[in-house]
């Protein structure tokens, strides 16, 4: 049995000697499968140097839209921009690298490139009016912000819009004005409750400790504890003012963080691309 699988087994080898020695693996249809690849494995680095390297592969406007998304999907925005850009209009992709352009420009905070006159596009709209947001350009009226929005999209939007231009602020001066009247009413205002009631109860003990020692005429104790009571109440009036500018400050990081939510679960108003299945 030996002697007849032998000879069999040696044919076999041999095929396949020959076969790998047929296949080149570097061709430019090998390297083209093996960028592919790289970039489904999300390896878009090393896919992007492939596709760059192989000579000619570039030039295909579905390669030059995949290493623009690549480098989008990097954070590399100028590469992306630029390879979008390079898409002309004659392109199948022309539209979506258009928007892909755009959204490159919007994340690297160039707000005012879509106000161009090729941002024409929904997806461009939508975008232009989130930058509204993020910019500080005046903003225009409700109507015309939501108006590129459909549905449920609309009222949040509309939402953002007044939470931009009627922010919930708290007065810094009402916060010190408060907490002159009344220590910790301040922070209370500002909902730092525990705060403000810890302020009062401070200020009113070493307040209520010094009067004691006036009427007692403990002449140490007494400048001892209206020094603590002068010193609490006016870093209780201080605080406030700065416990307001915090507020006022979460305000503005609560509206930043919702908005950069809502756009990355609508993934900038731009389609997902089925390259890889």
């Amino acid at each position: 049995m030996k002697n007849i699988l032998l000879p069999f087994l040696f044919l076999t080898l041999l095929q396949g000697i020959s076969y790998s020695q047929d296949v080149n693996l570097y061709s430019k249809e090998n390297r083209k499968q093996f960028a592919d690849y790289l970039y489904c494995q999300k390896d878009y680095l090393r896919a992007v140097n492939e596709y760059e390297e192989v000579p000619g592969l570039a030039a295909s406007d579905t390669i030059r839209f995949k290493i623009g998304l690549a480098y989008l999907k990097m954070g590399d925005y100028d590469s992306a921009s630029v390879n979008f850009s390079q898409i002309g209009s004659n392109s199948f992709f022309y539209n979506d690298a258009q928007a892909e352009f755009f959204k490159s420009q919007f994340l690297s905070g160039n707000y005012g490139s879509l106000n161009t006159e090729n941002g024409n596009y929904t997806s461009v709209k939508q975008l232009k009016s989130f930058a509204y947001l993020f910019d500080y350009e005046p903003l225009p009226s409700k109507e015309i912000f939501i108006s590129p929005f459909e549905g449920n999209e609309r009222g949040k939007l509309s939402d953002f819009y007044d939470r931009k231009t009627n922010p919930p602020y708290k007065s810094e001066l009402t916060a010190a004005l408060l907490s002159t009247i009344i220590p910790g009413l301040g922070k209370i205002y500002t909902k730092e409750y525990s705060d403000g009631i810890i302020a009062f109860l401070v200020t009113g003990l070493m307040g209520y400790i010094a009067y004691t020692d006036f009427k007692a005429n403990h002449k140490f104790r007494e400048w001892l504890f209206t020094g603590l009571t002068a010193f609490f109440y006016g870093g209780n009036i201080y605080g406030s003012a700065a416990s307001a500018q915090i507020y006022n400050a979460q305000v503005n990081f609560r509206l930043s963080s919702d908005m950069k939510l809502f756009l990355e679960e609508k993934d900038y108003f731009v389609p997902d691309y089925e390259f890889c299945k």
